[in-house]
């Protein structure tokens, strides 16, 4: 069953409805759906669909494309030495008729040469682009030959004529997997570890509650997640040791790129800033920078791991993996980590309202037209230089949306399965009184909270707003 992504299927549907050749690129992380995305758009009567071999020689890749060819245009196999010659074979074939052609995985069908897009450029100058009704889609998941042969590649540059990245869903889209079994507030939690990727989602047994699936799927020998973190790195990166170093280290906590680089031994700028963006490409870090109040604020941008399921393996599977192979019985994950997955919760609830932060936006009918900027705020405590070796406080905003017409909107969010009490209230006047807002900016307080309120909260009048997590799951 095919879940959401509607806004990606209407611009694939327009390519191929349009009058004129289209080319496009597509492409995101692994698990994140982008396969099943472009077979879903196209109808079978039209399309071919090649998927390139993982770790495969030409040769086998080149037989392996003459085979898909030959099966869906129910022609005799080609004889191609090369990859000319297997493009002249589905020049032929495409050359007049209505043709949808995605290359799935295109960098693995390249086996990391580039003289394969090189060849795409040239056959689609001189004979795939006189087909008017030819849509091509090349595809593949991020890694270095993706962003830099193909994303960036000079070679197509003009000739494209779409291109988006695959994020992982919403949490609006990520709901339908659940089928009204289990409340937004479970679901919540389910998107806290499994985020928003479709082939992790699928996984999940919408009966049964969050303990047991995790139980099933982590916990437990031969468990799909077990081993999820190595294969996917693999899969994603060529050579995936520094990658995974520097995810592992992040773990621990965010940091800033210099304490990022000191860590790993590396130097901050060249290599590390390129491992960096293709991971960030990749959704499984962001790099923020703090949100600037009238050329006020902090200026260093902290690394964060982005990524829920990276998150929850590095703090409740990776260190119980020797409990977890030897372990065929329901249970382990309330022994091991239950009593701290609630605090968990409280942490990783921030991130889930950033990645959903288009439908938080559109839910307070905030116009994406009139945000300066938006993204958490945070600024590093200090200490002064004089003899006093008094200390500034440091300060994170989980929420901050700078408007035009000099309007702070802060989010507090705020993630309990007991009932939030007006404590929250001294926190938010904390971080109101540290930020030091300029007199121009009036400041508009929000409380964004999962869970239940108490009664002396909900009759208060401190906050201007208190919304849950319809926000997050209504879409944008």
């Amino acid at each position: 069953m095919f879940h959401g992504r509607e806004k990606e299927l209407q611009l694939i549907h327009d390519a191929i409805d349009s009058k004129r050749p289209e080319l496009g690129i597509v492409y995101g992380r692994r698990r994140v759906g982008k396969s099943q995305l472009l077979a879903h758009a196209g109808n079978p009567r039209n399309t071919l669909y090649f998927e390139g071999l993982q770790q495969a020689s030409q040769k086998e890749q080149l037989d392996h494309f003459t085979s898909q060819l030959a099966e869906q245009a129910k022609t005799p196999k080609a004889v191609a030495s090369n990859w000319r010659e297997a493009f002249e074979a589905l020049t032929h074939y495409i050359a007049r008729r209505k043709c949808y052609v995605v290359f799935d995985e295109f960098p693995w069908m390249a086996a990391g040469r580039t003289e394969l897009v090189a060849l795409v450029k040239y056959f689609w100058d001189n004979h795939w682009k006189k087909n008017d009704r030819l849509t091509m889609v090349l595809c593949g998941s991020i890694a270095q030959f993706m962003t830099r042969h193909i994303v960036h590649s000079q070679a197509l540059h003009n000739r494209k004529t779409f291109e988006f990245k695959l994020d992982s869903m919403p949490a609006s889209d990520a709901r339908s997997f659940f089928d009204d079994y289990r409340s937004d507030f479970e679901i919540a939690r389910f998107l806290m570890v499994f985020g928003g990727i479709p082939k992790y989602l699928e996984q999940i047994n919408p009966k049964r509650t969050l303990a047991e699936n995790l139980d099933r799927l982590c916990f437990r020998k031969n468990a799909f997640f077990v081993n999820e973190f190595d294969t996917i790195f693999k899969e994603q990166f060529k050579v995936a040791r520094t990658y995974s170093q520097i995810v592992r280290a992040l773990a621990k906590g965010s940091m800033s790129r210099e304490e990022l680089a000191k860590k790993l031994k590396m130097k901050s700028g060249g290599g590390l800033s390129d491992y960096l963006e293709t991971l960030e490409q990749a959704d499984f870090v962001r790099v923020n920078s703090p949100v600037m109040l009238g050329g006020r604020g902090g200026k260093t941008r902290r690394v964060t791991l982005f990524d829920e399921w990276l998150r929850f393996y590095f703090q409740f599977v990776e260190p119980n993996l020797a409990s977890i192979k030897l372990n065929s019985k329901r249970g382990l994950f309330d022994k091991l980590g239950s009593r701290s997955f609630d605090t968990y919760c409280g942490l990783a609830f921030e991130q889930l309202c950033l990645k959903n932060l288009p439908s938080i936006l559109k839910y307070m009918d905030i116009d994406p037209a009139d945000v300066v900027n938006v993204g958490p705020f945070f600024r590093q405590g200090s200490r002064s230089a004089t003899k006093s070796k008094s200390k500034t406080a440091g300060l994170q905003i989980d929420i901050l949306i700078h408007r035009r017409g000099d309007v702070l909107t802060l989010i507090e969010c705020k993630f309990r399965t007991q009932p939030l009490g007006v404590s929250v209230i001294s926190e938010v006047e904390r971080k109101i009184k540290l930020l030091k807002v300029p007199r121009k900016f009036t400041v508009e307080r929000i409380l964004l909270s999962a869970g239940e309120l108490t009664r002396d909260l909900e009759q208060t009048s401190f906050f201007h707003r208190v919304i849950g997590l319809e926000a997050l799951m209504a879409g944008d």
